[in-house]
Formats: C-alpha cells, sequence, structure tokens
C-alpha cells in the first residue's frame, strides 16, 4: 500500500501486510528467555475507557467481529514500565513496555484490549510461527493462533529487532505504544513514559519503517505528539531534514509560523525558509538539496533584501489543526485536536508562492555551483568552485583559495589601471599545483573568480580570445561596476579593431600613450561601446602587444570576402592606421603585406595615405610632442621615397574611421582567435600563413575539431531540420551526419549524463546538455 493511497483511506483500518519474509531460523523460546518469577498483575476494578477530551475523537463506522464479551469482574490491565519483565508460563520476557492482564477492554469498549499479554492464554512454544502465517487481518493478542503468540513473545524478548520480524507482531506491540500515549497518559506532558515510548516508536522506526503501513501510522503519531508539544511551546526554527518525506507540513513548522501570522508579525527569514523547505508544493529543485548550505544562506539574504524584516500575511479564517486515525482496532475514530489561537496559512497559495519565486531565483544563480559539485564533489573547496558562486556567497563559501587570489591580485594591481602578470602565476593561485594546459572551461572559471573580486583579465575568452597557454602573460586591469560577462556585438568587431591595431601599430616597436588614446576615443566615438567595454579593450590590446602577433589562418578566410569587401577592409586598415595622425614607414611596410594578403594592390596603400594627407611637406608635430621632422608625401603612382613618417589631415582621418565602422563586422571573419600572440619566439613563422584553418572554439572534451565545431553550431539553436543539419554536417567535412550525431551524443553523456541532440525530424537540441558541454 502506498503513502499516498494511506492518506486517501481516513475511514478506514489498515490491513496487516503479509509479506513473504524468510523463516526465520527455528529454535525453542527457551534459547531467549529464561524462567523467573511471575508478575502478578495488579488487579483493577473494572472502569469505562474514554479518550481524553483533548484530543478530541470522530467517531467512524467500522465492522469488525468482536470477541464473546468478559465479565467486568475478571478483568484487569497493567502496563509494564521499560526494562521491567513478566513470565507467561514460566518463560520470562523481558523489555516492559507492554500491557499485562486479562480480560481488558479495549479504548472504545467493542472489543478486548488488542495489545494485553493475558498469561493464561495458550502458547505453543514448540512451533512458534516467525512468518506470521496464522495472523488474521488486524491480530489482537487474544484472537491470534498459540504459534502466533509463541513468535510475538520471542520477538518481544528478543529485543524487538529483529528486522525479519511479520509486521504483524510489531502492529501488536504497537497498539499498545498508541493507548498509553492516548489513553493513559495523554493529560499528562510530563510523564516519564512519554519521552520513552515516543524513543521506542522512532527506534522501530528505523527498524520497521520501510513497511508502508507502519511507517505511515508510526510517523503520523509522532507528529501528532509533536503537535501537542509545540501547542504551549515557543520553538526555534525547525532545521531541514532531507529524509522528511511527508505531505503536510511538519506541526513545529505550521504551529511555529502561525505564531507570527497570529500576532500581526512578519515572517522572520529563519522561519520562512523552514516553511519553504518543508512545504509541500515548493517543489525544490537539485541546487536547493546538493548545496543546501549555500542555498539556504542565499534563500535568507535574497529573502531579508526583499522583505526586510519578513514577509506579513494577513491570517486566514482557518485555524490550524492536528488528527491522527490509530492502528489499533480497540480505539475507533480520529483523534483530534484544534488550535484556536493559531492560523493554519498552509491554506493559502500566496505566501508559499512568493517563497517559491525567490527560491527559483535562488535555485537558478546555484545552478551552475551545484552542477559542478554534481561532476567533481571532491572540489567544492577549489576556487573552480568559488568562481561560480553567486556574489552573496563568496565571504561564506569562497574558502581560502579565494582569499589568496584576491589580496594577490589587489597587491599585483596596486591602485594601477592595468598590471601585467605571468599567466603561470595566476592559475597557481586558481589552482595550486596545476601544471597541464588550461582547457577552455578552466579559462572561463579563472575570468569568472577574478570577476568576482572585481577584477578582469585578458585575454578573457568570454569575450572572443583564445584560451591561453602556459608561460604567457596576462593583463589585469580593475572591473568597473556592472561590467558585462559576455561580449555585445559591437564589442566583437571592436576586438578585431583593436588586433589590427596591434598588428600594424607594433610595427613601431611600441605602441605610443597617444595611440591607445585614439583608439579608446575611436571606440567611444564610432562603435558607440561604453566605459567598461573600453577599459577592456585596452586591457586587451596591452595584452597582444605583451608578445609577437601571429597572422596564421586566414587566407581562406579572406578567400571568402568579395572583392568589394575585401578593399573595405584594406582601406579600414590604413584609417586604423592614421588614426594617430602620422603612418610610420613601418606601418607603411606592414600595410603593404596585409593588402598583398587581401589580395590587393599594394600601390593602393600609398594612394590612400596620400589621400589622407594634410599636404604639407613642413615640419609635423606628433600628438605626444615629439621632434619635429619634415616630410615628403609619397608619389601615389611610384614607392615609397620616403624613411620618415607621414602627416595626416586630422579632419580626413576622423571622417574615414566614421564612414568604416560597417566593416569591423568583417574583421572577425578574417582575424579568429586562432591569431592570437604567443610568447616571445613561440610565435607563428611566415610558412604558417597558408596553414588550415583551425576551428575558432577549442575541442569538445575527446572529441576532434570538426566534431566540436558541429556541437557548437546546433547548440545555437533550439532545434534543425535534417536537410540543414546534413548541410551543416557537410560543410564541416562530416558527410554521414547519423554517425557524426552518435559521436556528439556519445561525448554528451559522457560529458553530463544526457544526449545533445534528441529526435529524428526535426533534430531537437538538449538544453541542459548544451550548458554542460559548451560552458
Amino acid at each position: 500500500m502506498g503513502l499516498r493511497d494511506l492518506f486517501r483511506r481516513k475511514s478506514a483500518k489498515p490491513a496487516v501486510e503479509q509479506p513473504a519474509l524468510a523463516r526465520r531460523e527455528q529454535r525453542e523460546f527457551a534459547a531467549v528467555a529464561e524462567p523467573g518469577p511471575v508478575v502478578e498483575p495488579k488487579r483493577t476494578p473494572p472502569k469505562k475507557t474514554r479518550i481524553p477530551a483533548v484530543p478530541q475523537v470522530q467517531k467512524s463506522t467500522r465492522t469488525e467481529t468482536a470477541p464473546a464479551e468478559t465479565s467486568p469482574s475478571a478483568s484487569s490491565l497493567t502496563w509494564l514500565p521499560q526494562g521491567e519483565s513478566f513470565v507467561v508460563q514460566g518463560r520470562t520476557v523481558t523489555g516492559g513496555m507492554v500491557y499485562v492482564g486479562s480480560g481488558a477492554p479495549s479504548v472504545d469498549g467493542s472489543c478486548l484490549e488488542p495489545a494485553l499479554v493475558d498469561a493464561d492464554l495458550p502458547v505453543n512454544w514448540q512451533n512458534p510461527d516467525w512468518n506470521g502465517d496464522t495472523l488474521g487481518y488486524w491480530p489482537s493478542y487474544d484472537r491470534i493462533d498459540a504459534r502466533a503468540r509463541a513468535a510475538y513473545l520471542g520477538w518481544l524478548a528478543d529485543g524487538r529487532s529483529q528486522a525479519g520480524a511479520n509486521i504483524g507482531y510489531v502492529f501488536i506491540f504497537f497498539y499498545g505504544l498508541e493507548r498509553r500515549l492516548l489513553v493513559d497518559i495523554a493529560q499528562d506532558k510530563d510523564h516519564s513514559d512519554r519521552d520513552q515510548v515516543l524513543a521506542e516508536i522512532r527506534r522501530l522506526i528505523d527498524i520497521y519503517g520501510d513497511n508502508g503501513s507502519f511507517g505511515y501510522y508510526a510517523e503520523n503519531l509522532l507528529r501528532f505528539m509533536e503537535a501537542l508539544d509545540y501547542a504551549d511551546a515557543e520553538t526555534p526554527p525547525v532545521p531541514w531534514d532531507p529524509e522528511y518525506r511527508h505531505w503536510e507540513l511538519p506541526p513545529a513548522v505550521g504551529i511555529g509560523v502561525g505564531r507570527f501570522v497570529a500576532k500581526g508579525l512578519p515572517i522572520p527569514s529563519a522561519w520562512a525558509l523552514s516553511y519553504l523547505r518543508y512545504h509541500p508544493n515548493a517543489y525544490l529543485r537539485t541546487p536547493s538539496s546538493r548545496c543546501h548550505a549555500e542555498f539556504d544562506e542565499l534563500f535568507r539574504s535574497r529573502y531579508e533584501g526583499k522583505f526586510g524584516d519578513g514577509l506579513k500575511v494577513r491570517a486566514p479564517k482557518k485555524k490550524i489543526g492536528f488528527s491522527y486515525r490509530p492502528a489499533s482496532g480497540g480505539i475507533q475514530g480520529e483523534v483530534s485536536v484544534t488550535l484556536d489561537s493559531i492560523p493554519d496559512i498552509a491554506t493559502i497559495e500566496g505566501p508559499i508562492n512568493k517563497l517559491k519565486d525567490i527560491a527559483a531565483d535562488c535555485e537558478d544563480a546555484l545552478d551552475a555551483y551545484s552542477r559542478f559539485l554534481g561532476r567533481r564533489p571532491d572540489e567544492a573547496d577549489s576556487a573552480a568552485a568559488a568562481a561560480l558562486l553567486p556574489d552573496e556567497l563568496l565571504k561564506s563559501f569562497g574558502g581560502s583559495v579565494f582569499d589568496a587570489i584576491r589580496l594577490w591580485t589587489r597587491s599585483a594591481l596596486d591602485g594601477r589601471s592595468q598590471a601585467v602578470v605571468p599567466l603561470d602565476e595566476i592559475v597557481e593561485y586558481w589552482s595550486p599545483g596545476r601544471t597541464e594546459k588550461l582547457a577552455k572551461r578552466d579559462a572561463v572559471s579563472v575570468a569568472a573568480l577574478l570577476g568576482k573580486i572585481g577584477v578582469g583579465i585578458e585575454p578573457d575568452v568570454r569575450f572572443g580570445a583564445a584560451t591561453p597557454k602556459p608561460g604567457t602573460s596576462a593583463v589585469l586591469f580593475p572591473l568597473l561596476q556592472n561590467s558585462p560577462v559576455s561580449p555585445s556585438s559591437t564589442y566583437t568587431a571592436a576586438m578585431s579593431l583593436v588586433h589590427f591595431t596591434a598588428v600594424v601599430a607594433a610595427a613601431d616597436g611600441d605602441v605610443s600613450e597617444s595611440e591607445r588614446k585614439h583608439l579608446a576615443r575611436h571606440i567611444e566615438e564610432v562603435l558607440g561601446l561604453d566605459s567598461a567595454e573600453t577599459a577592456r579593450l585596452e586591457a586587451h590590446l596591452s595584452f597582444l602587444t605583451t608578445a609577437k602577433l601571429g597572422m596564421a589562418g586566414m587566407k581562406k578566410r579572406i578567400d571568402a570576402l568579395s572583392e568589394t569587401e575585401r578593399v573595405s577592409v584594406g582601406r579600414f586598415l590604413v584609417d586604423v592606421a592614421a588614426a594617430d595622425g602620422v603612418v610610420s614607414p613601418e606601418e607603411i611596410s606592414v600595410l603593404t603585406k596585409l593588402f598583398v594578403r587581401l589580395g590587393l594592390d599594394e600601390a593602393d596603400v600609398f594612394r590612400q595615405v596620400h589621400n589622407l594627407g594634410s599636404g604639407e611637406t613642413g615640419p609635423v608635430t606628433v600628438s605626444d610632442g615629439g621632434a619635429e621632422t619634415r616630410w615628403r608625401v609619397p608619389d601615389p603612382d611610384g614607392a615609397q621615397t620616403s624613411t620618415g613618417p607621414i602627416a595626416l589631415d586630422p579632419a580626413k582621418v576622423q571622417a574615414r574611421l566614421a564612414e568604416t565602422a560597417h566593416v569591423t563586422a568583417l574583421l572577425a571573419d578574417i582575424f579568429s582567435e586562432d591569431d592570437s600572440p604567443s610568447g616571445g619566439a613561440q610565435g607563428a613563422s611566415p610558412s604558417a600563413a597558408d596553414a588550415p584553418i583551425t576551428p575558432i572554439h577549442d575541442a569538445i572534451g575527446t572529441m576532434d575539431q570538426a566534431h566540436s565545431a558541429l556541437a557548437i553550431a546546433l547548440g545555437a539553436e533550439a532545434e534543425w531540420s535534417r536537410v540543414d543539419a546534413e548541410e551543416l554536417a557537410d560543410s564541416l567535412g562530416l558527410p554521414l551526419l547519423d554517425g557524426a550525431l552518435d559521436r556528439i551524443n556519445e561525448e554528451a553523456m559522457d560529458e553530463c549524463g544526457e544526449p545533445l541532440i534528441e529526435g529524428d525530424e526535426p533534430l531537437v537540441l538538449n538544453s541542459y546538455a548544451i550548458e554542460e558541454m559548451l560552458s
């Protein structure tokens, strides 16, 4: 019988489950019980039994055959406390916590007390019914077979702990515990037996709680007694118990929250969290349990941020109440209690819906962190994990690694706008002892962690840069408030401008401060980037100038451009070189090489520079106040005849720059992230110019570049027609789509336990797998 079914059967009595348990080893009861003195039960006059006024009983109808009535003058019922013994036919049963006597009626008077052990009834010690094959639907000691009595008494004497015992024997014992709590000592909450009986029920749940019937009744009895305890007692917020499986609030939570509502007070965050945790309609997701401490602190923080001292709830009319339907056949109806001073807010949806909204935000904020812990549970204290934490949790859960890298970066910057540092030193703080090359996801983690302490890094793969390599340098810079964590479309184009500037200006042997200022002004005025993106671009430019720049892999990209597009790009190159008002001979040399790569006439370099010239051949004052020199504007139809810089008309330069803003969209297709700098002598050799194109993105897991590129491209859309997917795969050198999809899904299963692509027509992309694989 399922737990939910039991909740719906309020007017029915439980059937004792009769599972086919393994037969217990047959043995004589004498092996577990020793003879001893007979305990004479105390004889008491007959009395009418009833449920105390509090709680109340709601009667229900039930049909069952009652035993023959026993003469009241012959009845007796005595409770044996824990640890006491009694004797049945010369054999001692230890442990106590049972009723002994004879002929005592049940609480409702409909039968003999089911839990009463009558020492005069026959017991078949030679053939105990360990499996309970002879037990009826509602077992009662006076009606069970003599063989069953032997097994029951053996179970009692053996400590009531045998895991394989028939659940009917457990129920007979439990009936006595019910009567003790609900009838005999119901009005005395301080009775010494009370805590002992409750502790015994919890012990029995640990052993027999997996049985649906017994677990349901035993746990509900504990909840009902808990409600009686908390009705008159102030309690602290209830900590979360992940093993709690009921479809109702724990009494302590309902009563505790209800008290604040009854008084018109706001619900404190700790109580709101308890209410959320235990509410049956909360439906919390994995992050709330996998990283429960982080979730709890984040929830309290955001709850207080939204409601201050707490959420105020208008008290509903319904008062909180609790009931329990005893398992014993001798106690009919429901035992119930209503707390007239405490409203039941579980009956209204508004409060829990507001808490669920906050919880959903917290779960979203912790989702990446939770998935990281799911994949790498042993790295909970790592910097990689800290990088995924919401900012509110860094102080509590960032760990010592986070504190160390924060102090180091603060020292490295020392109030400056930029700091060039060895990448290996950053990695050592991020993951002490790591020596292997960073994967893309590692580079994302480093950048995210630094972002948590208000520090940016270039290169940053989140903004289109290549994954940095060991032995290279990186540039740290302070992040402005609300700095983006992903590039805008204009920023992506602007990165290409920075790349071109670095390539051309590096021919001087250095990038001057004036060139950087001109570049920043161009970005702000022409491309419309804000100060945060401008600061990042300047840092990226500094990074590019720390090493030799390579231009490998451009040929095929350039060939894919139309002639008009290549002319536009060439003109843009000249505009960038002219951004500082002067074009040096070295820059002319680099521009000539780039024009050749673009398939353009190198003489156009001189013509375009000539068109930007001021027409003067006298002294030129450069923007940083350098020495004056006289230069001649080059002949547009001939080779360069001057060895000095060319003075340009600033107005013409700015006009040209404004006209070429749209060309930047072409640049990302030519200068991809594989055209990144490499340290020192590791720069690309000239022969690398015609090398095959390397896909922009790093390989995913163990897949090759082609399959990785296909996975990335497919992941950009929620679904694909099969025809379009086949064309895409073929363009990447994967003519057999099904085989390619199988390879990608195999990798996805290894990475995150789910396929990336589902269905056949259309192909549907799994958003969870996309985030797992491509993040």
